[in-house]
Protein backbone atom coordinates (compact mmCIF):
# COMPACT_ATOMS: atom_id res chain seq x y z
CA UNK A 1 0.00 0.00 0.00
CA UNK A 2 2.93 2.30 0.75
CA UNK A 3 4.90 1.61 -2.67
CA UNK A 4 1.00 2.28 -3.89
CA UNK A 5 0.91 5.78 -2.47
CA UNK A 6 4.72 6.86 -3.27
CA UNK A 7 3.98 5.67 -6.96
CA UNK A 8 0.90 7.81 -6.98
CA UNK A 9 2.45 11.21 -6.04
CA UNK A 10 5.73 10.36 -8.36
CA UNK A 11 2.83 10.38 -10.65
CA UNK A 12 1.49 13.41 -10.02
CA UNK A 13 4.60 15.32 -9.10
CA UNK A 14 5.87 14.30 -13.09
CA UNK A 15 1.85 15.35 -14.49
CA UNK A 16 2.58 18.92 -12.10
CA UNK A 17 5.47 19.19 -14.15
CA UNK A 18 4.59 18.64 -17.14
CA UNK A 19 1.71 21.25 -17.28
CA UNK A 20 3.76 23.89 -16.09
CA UNK A 21 6.10 23.36 -19.13
CA UNK A 22 5.11 25.94 -21.89
CA UNK A 23 2.98 23.96 -24.63
CA UNK A 24 4.59 24.08 -28.20
CA UNK A 25 1.78 25.72 -30.51
CA UNK A 26 1.46 24.03 -33.35
CA UNK A 27 -1.65 24.50 -34.57
CA UNK A 28 -1.36 28.44 -36.25
CA UNK A 29 2.40 27.84 -37.99
CA UNK A 30 0.73 28.66 -41.08
CA UNK A 31 -0.82 31.83 -40.24
CA UNK A 32 2.20 32.98 -38.76
CA UNK A 33 4.44 33.12 -41.76
CA UNK A 34 1.63 35.86 -43.68
CA UNK A 35 2.74 39.03 -44.05
CA UNK A 36 0.18 41.85 -42.89
CA UNK A 37 -2.24 42.86 -45.59
CA UNK A 38 -3.19 46.15 -44.75
CA UNK A 39 -1.66 49.60 -43.17
CA UNK A 40 -4.00 48.98 -40.36
CA UNK A 41 -2.27 45.37 -39.57
CA UNK A 42 1.08 46.91 -40.12
CA UNK A 43 0.23 49.81 -37.54
CA UNK A 44 -1.23 47.18 -34.84
CA UNK A 45 2.07 45.18 -34.69
CA UNK A 46 4.14 48.05 -33.79
CA UNK A 47 6.06 47.98 -30.77
CA UNK A 48 7.58 51.66 -30.49
CA UNK A 49 5.39 55.01 -30.82
CA UNK A 50 5.31 55.82 -34.91
CA UNK A 51 3.63 58.62 -36.86
CA UNK A 52 1.97 57.77 -39.88
CA UNK A 53 1.41 61.10 -42.39
CA UNK A 54 -1.29 61.67 -45.10
CA UNK A 55 -1.90 64.30 -47.76
CA UNK A 56 -3.97 65.50 -49.77
CA UNK A 57 -5.88 68.57 -50.98
CA UNK A 58 -9.82 68.73 -50.65
CA UNK A 59 -12.17 70.95 -52.22
CA UNK A 60 -13.38 74.51 -50.43
CA UNK A 61 -16.30 76.56 -51.13
CA UNK A 62 -14.35 79.62 -51.19
CA UNK A 63 -11.00 79.19 -52.12
CA UNK A 64 -8.44 76.91 -54.32
CA UNK A 65 -7.99 73.87 -52.47
CA UNK A 66 -7.56 73.09 -49.17
CA UNK A 67 -4.28 71.24 -48.43
CA UNK A 68 -4.24 68.81 -45.56
CA UNK A 69 -1.44 66.72 -43.95
CA UNK A 70 -3.12 64.33 -41.11
CA UNK A 71 -0.32 62.75 -38.88
CA UNK A 72 -1.67 59.77 -36.45
CA UNK A 73 0.62 58.18 -33.80
CA UNK A 74 0.72 54.71 -33.37
CA UNK A 75 1.80 53.42 -29.66
CA UNK A 76 0.83 50.00 -28.95
CA UNK A 77 1.62 51.35 -24.42
CA UNK A 78 -1.05 53.98 -24.75
CA UNK A 79 -5.04 53.86 -24.66
CA UNK A 80 -5.47 57.44 -26.10
CA UNK A 81 -3.51 58.30 -29.45
CA UNK A 82 -2.38 62.06 -30.47
CA UNK A 83 -3.00 63.74 -33.99
CA UNK A 84 -1.74 66.77 -35.33
CA UNK A 85 -3.63 68.23 -38.58
CA UNK A 86 -2.07 70.72 -40.70
CA UNK A 87 -4.95 72.42 -43.12
CA UNK A 88 -3.74 75.28 -45.21
CA UNK A 89 -6.71 77.12 -47.16
CA UNK A 90 -4.91 77.60 -50.69
CA UNK A 91 -5.54 81.18 -52.71
CA UNK A 92 -7.87 82.64 -50.48
CA UNK A 93 -8.30 87.03 -50.55
CA UNK A 94 -5.32 87.17 -47.42
CA UNK A 95 -3.12 84.54 -49.45
CA UNK A 96 -2.89 81.14 -48.06
CA UNK A 97 -3.53 81.01 -44.28
CA UNK A 98 -2.66 77.64 -42.08
CA UNK A 99 -4.53 76.39 -39.05
CA UNK A 100 -3.07 73.76 -36.83
CA UNK A 101 -5.04 71.52 -34.85
CA UNK A 102 -3.93 68.51 -32.55
CA UNK A 103 -5.82 66.63 -30.19
CA UNK A 104 -6.45 62.75 -29.45
CA UNK A 105 -8.07 60.34 -32.28
CA UNK A 106 -10.39 57.53 -31.75
CA UNK A 107 -10.78 54.11 -33.82
CA UNK A 108 -14.42 52.72 -34.61
CA UNK A 109 -15.61 50.21 -36.92
CA UNK A 110 -18.85 49.78 -39.22
CA UNK A 111 -20.87 52.57 -40.82
CA UNK A 112 -23.86 51.67 -43.00
CA UNK A 113 -23.28 49.74 -45.43
CA UNK A 114 -20.18 48.58 -44.64
CA UNK A 115 -20.08 47.13 -41.10
CA UNK A 116 -16.29 46.45 -41.22
CA UNK A 117 -15.27 50.10 -42.28
CA UNK A 118 -12.44 51.51 -39.88
CA UNK A 119 -13.14 55.25 -39.17
CA UNK A 120 -10.97 57.76 -37.06
CA UNK A 121 -12.37 60.24 -35.77
CA UNK A 122 -10.53 62.82 -34.92
CA UNK A 123 -11.01 64.81 -31.14
CA UNK A 124 -10.22 68.43 -30.43
CA UNK A 125 -8.39 69.66 -27.41
CA UNK A 126 -12.38 70.69 -26.57
CA UNK A 127 -12.98 67.08 -26.43
CA UNK A 128 -15.04 67.35 -29.75
CA UNK A 129 -15.63 65.04 -32.16
CA UNK A 130 -14.25 67.41 -35.45
CA UNK A 131 -13.57 65.48 -38.60
CA UNK A 132 -14.02 61.80 -39.32
CA UNK A 133 -11.78 59.62 -42.30
CA UNK A 134 -12.99 56.24 -43.64
CA UNK A 135 -9.70 53.95 -44.01
CA UNK A 136 -9.33 52.89 -47.86
CA UNK A 137 -9.36 48.86 -47.99
CA UNK A 138 -6.03 49.55 -49.56
CA UNK A 139 -4.65 50.82 -46.25
CA UNK A 140 -2.90 53.92 -47.89
CA UNK A 141 -6.56 55.58 -48.53
CA UNK A 142 -8.04 58.13 -45.75
CA UNK A 143 -11.32 59.36 -47.20
CA UNK A 144 -13.23 62.04 -45.10
CA UNK A 145 -16.63 61.77 -44.43
CA UNK A 146 -19.26 64.57 -43.94
CA UNK A 147 -20.29 65.47 -39.94
CA UNK A 148 -22.62 62.05 -40.14
CA UNK A 149 -20.30 59.45 -40.83
CA UNK A 150 -21.26 59.03 -44.66
CA UNK A 151 -19.70 59.39 -47.83
CA UNK A 152 -19.32 62.81 -49.21
CA UNK A 153 -21.51 62.26 -52.53
CA UNK A 154 -19.72 64.18 -54.89
CA UNK A 155 -17.06 63.86 -58.17
CA UNK A 156 -14.59 65.71 -56.27
CA UNK A 157 -11.74 64.01 -54.74
CA UNK A 158 -11.73 64.11 -50.64
CA UNK A 159 -8.46 61.24 -50.39
CA UNK A 160 -5.30 61.56 -48.42
CA UNK A 161 -2.49 59.61 -49.13
CA UNK A 162 -0.43 58.17 -46.70
CA UNK A 163 3.19 59.50 -47.29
Amino acid sequence: MKSFYLLGLASLFSLTIACDQPANETANQETSSVTPSSTADKILEQKTSTWYTYEGTIPCADCEGIKMVLQLENNPDEVTREFKLKETYLGTPEGDRTFETSGTYEVSYGMEGDPGAMLVSLIDENDQQFKTFLQEKDGIHFTLLDRNKNKIESDLNYTLTQK
